[in-house]
């Protein structure tokens, strides 16, 4: 019951930033043939253009092939957009109840407050789930529209899978912060997915920082990298879960015993 009532309550949330997303990055891949030419002269100032080029990965990609412009582009847009809606998801799951006064209707039911968190969180990991599948599958409708055969089916694969599993631990992150605060706060979630974001982009140019890939998942699931070896780097996506993981326990247990106001 929990579970489809979470299900419900996103719905519309879930499908505005799935179709947009997914939408706007079908689109971006029909207009590249007539691009194509455009960017070969791009890439050759993007190779100029030092720290920049590095921080978006195109000294990796090549815009100007098909595979490089679809991680530069819709690489991009996937990471950002796909970090701030898992931040949401997970950031209102918990804390939703005692900003809306529901708690009191809540414990009625015929639950445990461990069956609450779990039905809970299965939500999020299946509204997680379903947001990246549809974006894979517009992405790859996109690709067959402009007859890009040359791109391996297989890192494209293994680089959404990347993207989801990202997205998961942005969400658990968001779950161990929800768990914690009395209202939904929105704020802090996706703050935290920009800061992520952005400490990907700096360990990238700046040496001295370079440990900031141990702790953001935007490094493992970065285009530049899993399209380019066709695989997610082994430590740090068991670093990733690892955090992701102590994040939905950590949150599960702070609100099976904190006290929950009405």
């Amino acid at each position: 019951m929990i579970f489809k009532h979470e299900l419900k309550s996103n719905l519309k949330m879930f499908l505005i930033w799935t179709l947009i997303l997914g939408l706007f990055n079908f689109a971006m891949l029909l207009v590249y043939p007539s691009l194509q030419e455009t960017m070969k002269d791009m890439a050759s100032n993007f190779e100029k253009m030092g720290d920049f080029a590095v921080a978006f990965g195109m000294d990796k990609l090549n815009i100007a092939e098909t595979i490089g412009y679809y991680g530069t582009y819709v690489g991009v847009m996937l990471s950002i957009c796909g970090g701030l809606f898992a931040a949401m998801i997970g950031c209102g799951i918990l804390a939703k109840e005692e900003g809306g006064h529901t708690v009191e209707y809540l414990f009625t039911l015929p639950y445990s407050r461990l069956q609450i968190v779990l039905q809970k969180i299965g939500a999020v990991v299946v509204l997680i789930i379903a947001f990246d599948v549809i974006n894979f599958f517009l992405c790859q409708v996109g690709l067959l529209a402009i007859g890009a055969d040359e791109v391996s089916f297989k890192s494209l694969v293994i680089y959404h899978i990347a993207q989801m599993l990202f997205h998961l631990e942005v969400a658990f992150i968001g779950v161990l912060i929800s768990a914690c605060t009395k209202k939904v706060n929105l704020g802090i979630g996706l703050g935290i997915a920009l800061i992520l974001y952005f400490m990907d982009m700096m360990s990238r140019i700046i040496d001295k920082i370079d440990f900031f890939k141990y702790i953001t998942p935007y490094y493992y699931a970065n285009a530049a990298d899993v399209l380019v070896k066709n695989e997610i780097d082994p430590l740090l996506l068991t670093i990733g879960s690892i955090i992701g993981i102590g994040c939905l326990v950590g949150g599960s247990l702070v609100y099976i015993k904190r006290d929950l106001a009405a």
